[in-house]
């Protein structure tokens, strides 16, 4: 309370130095008025620290030592405000808040960054997470989690896990960095929500988020993957990984019996998604095969806003498992460019991959892919892709080449149409452009 109180202190004395003394009521009936929002009273707030003590009772001037022991004791509504410095734990959250009193919430104390990392510790075999979550009505916000490794096809890192049929949880403004897998049978995360039991993981918000420089063997910076719906991935940055940037999965046995395996019914944008290659990951052999945005089995998803370049492709719309398809995503008004190979490259990479289905592809902006000139073209078209629609976008490139590269020229189901081409013809910034 005597914290609060010099808060208004300090700040009333910048609003009469600012304002002047006439405006000081109404400034002090806004500040307050503020405050109680900001902070419901009905909300219990307590307070983690370094010189901290679980035998604490967790007030601000009694903290308690560890976040275990914070999410233990957390009821609904609570706040749970992490002080500065290095924690050396592993986090599981099974303690819900609800739809009545509000979300368990792990924050970051203002103008501080505590910072998960892993140091010397030794990981357990599966999965191992920061933050790991089966529970409802979960935030974190605003932590830094780095430096958790391990080498060998047992062991899963990953920055957060969500999984268990949570729901209603939002990962916000995190920064997720070097958790790594270098086994080349290994995998990793940076973020993983992961639907695998017959109820659905629903009421996701990732937002905010810095995750780079991950070695993620065969796995994904950020992924969600199997009975996943209502989710919503946006304004975050994904780079210099040595995988697929951002993956929504289905139809990889991520549950089982009566369950929908398959990620659905959600939104990817306004990300900046960039420098993410699998160039010299070891399970790849140096092979570039890392999307920046990935749709892998996934249905009716909105993928637009997003800014994506210097991937091996920029986005991905495909299916690894035979007879499956991505279906119904609209892509639409994203900036791609400057990537290794496709912009977009749709359907199976073999006859013996699933493909895509009646997704649409419209008003994005293609700029100069296919950089290593492998052939790829601004667009290519794979096996088992049907009905789908490329209409409305544009294509920037500085010179004539294949705009669209068909692997099964027999196909005639997809239509392409209202695209428009601008050829740049000189050194200078001469386009000419045409439609098709």
């Amino acid at each position: 309370m005597a914290e609060k109180i010099n808060d208004i202190v300090s700040i009333m004395k910048e609003c009469i130095e600012s304002m002047g003394k006439v405006m000081f009521l109404l400034c002090l009936f806004l500040l307050l008025h503020t405050h109680v929002n900001a902070e419901d009273s009905t909300s219990r707030v307590f307070y983690v620290a370094k010189n901290g003590n679980d035998a604490n009772t967790g007030t601000i001037d009694k903290p308690w030592l560890t976040v275990q022991k914070a999410a233990n004791n957390a009821e609904p509504g609570d706040i749970i405000y992490v002080r500065d410095g290095i924690y050396s734990e592993f986090v599981t959250i099974k303690n819900s808040g609800s739809k009545g009193k509000g979300f368990i919430t792990f924050k970051a104390y203002p103008g501080e960054q505590p910072i998960f990392d892993a140091g010397k510790q030794t990981i357990k075999k599966g999965n191992t997470a920061f933050f790991t979550i089966e529970a409802n009505y979960i935030m974190i916000d605003g932590f830094e989690m780095r430096n958790l490794s391990a080498s060998g096809m047992e062991y899963y890192p990953d920055g957060i896990l969500v999984s268990n049929n949570s729901n209603h949880i939002q990962l916000l403004n995190n920064e997720i960095h070097h958790i790594e897998n270098h086994s080349i049978d290994g995998n990793a995360h940076g973020i993983l929500i992961y639907g695998n039991t017959s109820k659905p993981i629903q009421d996701i918000l990732i937002q905010n988020n810095h995750i780079h420089h991950l070695t993620l063997g065969n796995s994904e910076a950020l992924t969600l993957s199997g009975n996943v719906e209502r989710f919503n991935i946006s304004k975050n940055k994904v780079h210099d990984n040595n995988n697929i940037g951002i993956d929504v999965a289905g139809f990889y046995n991520a549950c089982t019996g009566n369950c929908i395996d398959q990620v659905r019914n959600g939104t990817i944008s306004n990300n900046i998604v960039y420098n993410n290659s699998s160039g010299e990951n070891p399970s790849y052999n140096g092979h570039l095969a890392a999307g920046g945005i990935y749709a892998d089995g996934a249905s009716d998803i909105r993928i637009s806003h997003n800014l994506v370049f210097k991937n091996d492709f920029g986005i991905e719309l495909a299916s690894e498992n035979y007879g499956k398809k991505t279906s119904n995503i609209i892509l639409e008004k994203n900036k791609i460019f400057n990537n290794n190979g496709a912009g977009l490259i749709i359907g199976g990479a073999s006859t013996s991959n699933g493909g895509a289905y009646k997704n649409i592809i419209r008003e994005n902006e293609f700029s100069l892919n296919d950089l290593r000139i492998q052939g790829y073209g601004e667009i290519t078209i794979q096996h088992q892709a049907t009905k789908n629609q490329f209409i409305n976008n544009e294509f920037y490139i500085n010179k004539t080449i294949t705009l669209i590269q068909f692997m099964n020229q027999k196909e005639t189901s997809n239509t392409i149409n209202n695209n428009k081409v601008y050829f740049r013809i000189s050194i200078f910034r001469d386009y000419r452009s045409m439609s098709f």
